[in-house]
């Protein structure tokens, strides 16, 4: 199967298979979608990363909907742009869940399902594969088990998990070895820009769960 990208794999893990519930409020899971869309940007070479700046360096349209939609909105407004401002900015925008949720249906991952009732119907998204939501933390959970490494998307997913607080209900069953492998790999493998953007996705995401 090929894999996702990472803000699909954390739309996935940030829900309930069988019944579809989300595990985050969603504002919170819109900051974390909007971060991991960022960095899906920087692993098309269309953004740069410096600190607190992110700057677009190519604007050309990449192969995908969702980060060449997101790329617009970047190339619109003159930039550099502060990466904190857009981690704010985006999930108020409305658009970056429409974005994955579009992804996710068009790969088959979620389906639009239409009920009948007796004074009209009601359309709602569901996943395909009731398994497929614990796919990704599994697969983290798994490799961490087995002290294997984790690619750069799937540590920027863990990075995402942790700093939207999802892994209380993802990882949750990682014992202190485990955890202390995934601080290792953040530590060697993960490229600072990532660093960065994890760190301002927390910050926004710990505000915003203050503010409800």
């Amino acid at each position: 199967m090929t894999k996702r990208p990472p803000a699909d794999d954390l739309y996935l893990a940030a829900h309930d298979g069988i019944g579809g519930r989300a595990l985050l409020a969603p504002a919170v899971l819109a900051i974390g979608l909007g971060a991991a869309l960022l960095g899906e940007l920087l692993f098309w070479r269309r953004v740069r990363m410096s600190g607190d700046t992110l700057q677009v360096i190519d604007e050309q349209p990449t192969a995908d909907l969702a980060t060449s939609r997101l790329l617009e909105r970047l190339v619109a407004m003159p930039g550099p742009h502060g990466l904190h401002q857009w981690i704010v900015y985006l999930p108020a925008t409305g658009l970056v869940t429409d974005l994955i949720e579009q992804r996710l249906t068009t790969g088959g991952a979620l389906r639009r399902e239409t009920r009948r009732r007796l004074l009209g119907s009601t359309s709602s998204l569901v996943f395909t594969d009731p398994r497929g939501p614990g796919e990704p933390a599994a697969r983290i959970r798994t490799a961490l088990s087995y002290n294997q490494p984790l690619d750069v998307a799937d540590l920027m997913l863990a990075g995402m998990i942790l700093a939207t607080g999802l892994d209380e209900f993802v990882l949750a069953t990682c014992n202190p070895r485990d955890r202390a492998r995934l601080s290792d790999q953040f530590r060697r493998n993960l490229p600072e820009p990532l660093h960065h953007l994890i760190a301002q996705t927390r910050d926004v995401a710990v505000h915003s769960a203050v503010g409800r």
